[in-house]
């Protein structure tokens, strides 16, 4: 029973959710668990992985050990423990650039406040009701939903369920967030520095608000006289070095490159690395990741430790009555991270 070590999320933390799952939930109360021996070969771990989950255990008061007798399955119920809940689109972002500071963060938190920390994922195309389906599971706990794609039904949903959440997209009852707009903002002002006129701007998918406001952001503090060309671009490397091969074939040759996410401006720096451009063609992305400090191109940084350990404290804050009431905004100031090509 091979835990999953291509995630950011730790063994130990996974082996806790495992734990509770296949063997406490089948448990009756008062039962042996078994050895750290047998659960390091069950499980395909190291015996400090072990040992560092059923601590947690232990001090979440769902496992009591006596001493030369083993360690037994609490006779309280689990439900007293709270629950982090981590939400985001799809669980296979959980390996997108950047994502895995946000889960440290959140993580760190629920350890040191008492708390499970728990992801999960969802996927719209079940229609306008898979938010609700996927949501509203009993838990005992909260959620920090990092998702744009919420729909006036779930918001009205989660409203009237009264449901402990924390946003980081949206301004709705408990927020904390990096405005896109500000984001945008700085991008504009890089370029105004810049002192150029031909601009390659590469934006993620504009149904999404965050994109949006990036763009008016980003428009309305752009100097006159430029000349952008304006794309619109997934989340993928590969199609936004395709996008830029484009954009340079057709003639346009810009003096420097705008990427609204650093996973988009690594696919623009391929292609101008081809082409040799990259030291005539500055670049800047946003998000601040590994991806921007490798490629070594500027990037407007989204503070994503800080925000998610401020959403995880804050939605402890929340489940143990110590929030002030809503709404209550948590407005994180974006940083420009300027880096000087080579």
């Amino acid at each position: 029973m091979a835990l999953n070590r291509e995630t950011p999320v730790p063994l130990y933390f996974q082996l806790i959710g495992e734990l509770r799952e296949k063997l406490l939930k089948r448990l009756a109360p008062g039962a042996m668990i078994p050895s750290e021996r047998e659960l390091c070969e069950r499980f395909r771990v190291s015996r400090i992985t072990v040992r560092k989950a059923l601590e947690e255990l232990t001090v979440n008061g769902e496992i009591y050990k006596l001493h030369g007798k083993g360690t037994f399955k609490t006779r309280n119920t689990a439900s007293s423990i709270r629950e982090l809940v981590y939400v985001i689109y799809n669980i296979g972002m959980v390996s997108y650039p950047g994502r895995e500071r946000s889960i440290q963060a959140m993580a760190e938190v629920a350890e040191r406040r008492g708390c499970h920390f728990v992801i999960r994922g969802f996927n719209t195309s079940a229609g306008n009701a898979g938010f609700r389906d996927f949501a509203f599971r009993e838990i005992n706990g909260g959620y920090i939903i990092s998702v744009q794609e919420l729909t006036a039904e779930d918001l009205a949903e989660i409203r009237r369920k009264r449901i402990p959440c924390v946003f980081m997209n949206q301004s709705e009852g408990y927020s904390v967030r990096v405005p896109s707009a500000d984001a945008g903002a700085l991008a504009a002002k890089w370029v105004n520095r810049q002192k150029i006129r031909r601009i390659a701007l590469l934006v993620p998918p504009l149904d999404l608000p965050d994109n949006r406001d990036f763009l008016a952001g980003f428009q309305k503090t752009l100097a006159s006289g430029h000349q952008t060309e304006l794309r619109e671009v997934p989340y993928d490397r590969r199609e936004s070095s395709a996008v830029m091969e484009q954009l340079l074939d057709s003639g346009f040759t810009p003096e420097a490159a705008v990427c609204a996410d650093d996973l988009i401006a690594a696919g623009a720096a391929d292609v101008l690395e081809r082409k040799k451009l990259r030291r005539k063609v500055p670049l800047c992305g946003v998000n601040n990741t590994y991806l921007a400090e490798e490629l070594n191109f500027s990037s407007v940084d989204l503070c994503t430790c800080r925000r998610s350990r401020a959403a995880a404290e804050l939605l402890a804050d929340i489940l143990e009555g110590k929030a002030p009431p809503p709404p209550y905004s948590i407005i994180i100031k974006p940083e420009l991270i300027e880096r000087k090509q080579k």
